[in-house]
């Protein structure tokens, strides 16, 4: 159904996309390379904070933590500008709902699409990065990169379709999704090399609630990317079933999305009148 509307509302999709990214850009001096220099500024930021003052950086190889926090930075960040956005994404054009109907669905999975034609050339950055820093590549892990983005894009999709429409009839939905996602990020492995966790030296309160480290969708999918560049950072072996953690997070995406969907669908009906 969803591949339906693509293809018949494929024009409207193209104009709102369009009209998303131009606005956003709209009298920046710098304009679409804001989507390669926020993710550099936020890097050097991390780098200097984390990687030097408090020094997370254990693990990696010497000079790798900016790569490092580049490769989970950028996924993380279309993850929470897909969300932040989506959950606007009915609220924010209640004029044209009123006016015509078609698939609101279509809102939420604009946000998405814009957001991954920042994402797209954003990773082209981080491979920039690795040949700077002459970090080795894992070209059986880079092939599985479409893949990785296709689990990322349902899961977040999923989570949008959601708060789009509860946040049509809870307002609070907004201010509480801003702050799960700042939480959230640190529960991801971004600034912290995610073997630390599972370390001997690590805090025994974080020992003990390592294994269900990964439980977090988020954790794996950002474990994939940093496992094209870091192999002993990826996500860890599952001791009795291979790649458990991977079809773990394919299920919960799954889950997610037909729910969400579901739910969207039948709050939808009044979204005309509530909004």
């Amino acid at each position: 159904m969803m591949l339906a509307y693509l293809t018949k509302y494929k024009e409207l999709m193209y104009f709102l996309v369009h009209k998303e990214l131009r606005i956003r850009y709209r009298n920046s001096l710098f304009g679409f390379f804001w989507t390669l220099l926020e993710p550099l500024g936020l890097m050097v930021i991390y780098t200097l904070v984390f990687g030097y003052l408090v020094n997370l950086n254990k693990g990696l190889p010497e000079g790798a933590y900016p790569l490092y926090v580049l490769s989970g930075l950028i996924p993380w960040t279309f993850f929470n500008n897909s969300v932040r956005k989506g959950t606007k994404a009915l609220s924010s054009n209640a004029s044209l709902i009123k006016k015509v109907y078609f698939p609101r669905e279509i809102f939420p999975l604009t946000m998405l699409i814009s957001n991954l034609v920042n994402f797209i050339p954003a990773f082209g950055l981080i491979m920039v990065m690795a040949v700077v820093t002459q970090q080795s590549i894992q070209w059986d892990q880079l092939a599985l990169l479409p893949g990785i983005i296709l689990i990322q894009s349902g899961f977040t999709l999923g989570i949008a379709l959601l708060v789009s429409v509860l946040n049509v009839y809870y307002r609070d939905v907004e201010f509480i999704v801003n702050l799960l996602m700042r939480a959230w990020m640190y529960l991801c492995p971004i600034i912290y090399p995610v073997k630390m966790l599972f370390s001997t030296d690590a805090d025994p309160i974080v020992q003990q609630f390592a294994d269900l480290y990964f439980l977090n969708p988020m954790a794996v999918i950002i474990s994939l990317y940093h496992g094209i560049f870091f192999p002993g950072q990826g996500v860890p072996a599952h001791p009795t079933i291979p790649g458990f953690w991977v079809i773990y997070t394919v299920l919960v995406t799954v889950i997610l999305f037909l729910g969400a969907w579901y739910l969207f669908r039948k709050m939808n009906r009044r979204v005309g009148e509530v909004i």
